[in-house]
């Protein structure tokens, strides 16, 4: 039976728009988090990827100065069945889960934005540092962590 099948796994979803950005140093923190629990598999997407396209530089960059290595990523394309396959789906901003649940409605109380758990509540998306400089990734990874942590403490034990 495929992992993504099976009722033990949970499937984490990380969604941006280029996947290249904000999904990958997402999916790589939680890799990170979870690395020692096999039944939790980690995986990214993005709403209008091009497919096969690898993390940027200051992503990678900003990844790898957090011990955390997402040199091997490559973008995908999000779909009906990726989304399916998903327990977990953390969207960057709210177009984000917009386009899921264009995909797949049943997706509704699986899909959240990231940004409402940062430490006031108050970020209404995670900020795409798609052409900034390696100061503006480096600021988006932290907030990503700190959002993390902060959803992570609200989900029953894992």
């Amino acid at each position: 039976m495929a992992d993504s099948y099976r009722k033990d796994i949970i499937n984490i979803l990380a969604v941006c728009t280029g996947n290249i950005c904000r999904s990958p140093m997402t999916e790589g923190i939680l890799r990170k988090i979870f690395e020692d629990n096999t039944l939790i598999k980690i995986a990214s997407a993005g709403t209008h990827a091009l497919e096969g396209n690898p993390a940027t530089e200051f992503a990678i960059i900003s990844a790898i100065e957090n011990g955390i290595d997402i040199a091997d990523h490559k973008a995908r394309g999000l779909n009906p069945e990726i989304i399916h396959a998903s327990n977990i789906i953390l969207c960057m901003e709210p177009s984000h889960i917009e386009y899921v649940l264009s995909l797949d409605t049943s997706a509704y109380g699986r899909v959240f934005n990231l940004a409402v758990f940062s430490d006031r509540g108050k970020l209404r998306k995670i900020p795409d540092p798609y052409g900034s400089s390696l100061r503006e990734y480096r600021e988006c990874f932290k907030v990503i962590n700190m959002c993390l942590c902060n959803f992570i403490g609200k989900l029953p034990a894992i």
